[in-house]
């Protein structure tokens, strides 16, 4: 792997590790804001309205930021297991129809966050959600909406990583069922 290469894969990693932190804490921050429901609906009698609204949010979040990770280290849903390290046409294949597939689903759905219909940026998803605020928690939407864009440009990322080096290696035990 060259220079070029080895810097891709660092801030794969580097974008991973805060990423993976970032869902951990949404996953804490979920079970703490319904903890502190749990208790004030049936311990004080007075539910606060925002505690269901900031854990749907955080799972928003917590769930995307976790599915980088999962992509990351090539632990995602697959409908085959293929190498992608090697050499040979069936790695080079296996590496093409991953990278094919995953921007044919990514580049609309970053096209549409930033622009709108005839590229105008006013009538794009984040424009829309700029002009909303939550109802429980009164925060401006957009802050939930940029969890969309952030999935993708990591995820593309992460193919750049995957394509020059492979998936990362996971910490799964050996003898964890493999999903296929």
């Amino acid at each position: 792997m060259n220079r070029a290469g080895r810097a891709i894969v660092a801030a794969s990693n580097a974008v991973d590790r805060l990423c993976l932190t970032l869902a951990k804490a949404a996953l804490v921050g979920i079970v703490g804001s319904i903890a502190l429901q749990v208790v004030a609906r049936y311990g004080l009698r007075s539910p606060p309205s925002w505690t269901e609204e900031l854990a749907r949010y955080l799972m928003v979040w917590g769930g995307l930021l976790g599915a980088t990770a999962a992509f990351r280290r090539g632990i995602d849903p697959a409908v085959t297991q293929r190498p992608e390290t090697g050499r040979g046409w069936s790695v080079q294949f296996a590496r093409a129809t991953l990278t094919s597939c995953v921007l044919l689903f990514l580049v609309p759905i970053l096209y549409f966050s930033f622009f709108g219909p005839g590229f105008d940026p006013s009538r794009s998803f984040l424009m829309r959600n700029l002009a909303r605020t939550s109802s429980g928690l009164g925060m401006n939407l957009i802050v939930i909406a940029a969890a969309i864009p952030t999935f993708c440009i990591v995820v593309i990322i992460h193919l750049a990583a995957r394509i020059v080096g492979g998936p990362a290696k996971t910490q799964v035990a050996e003898h964890a069922a493999d999903i296929v």
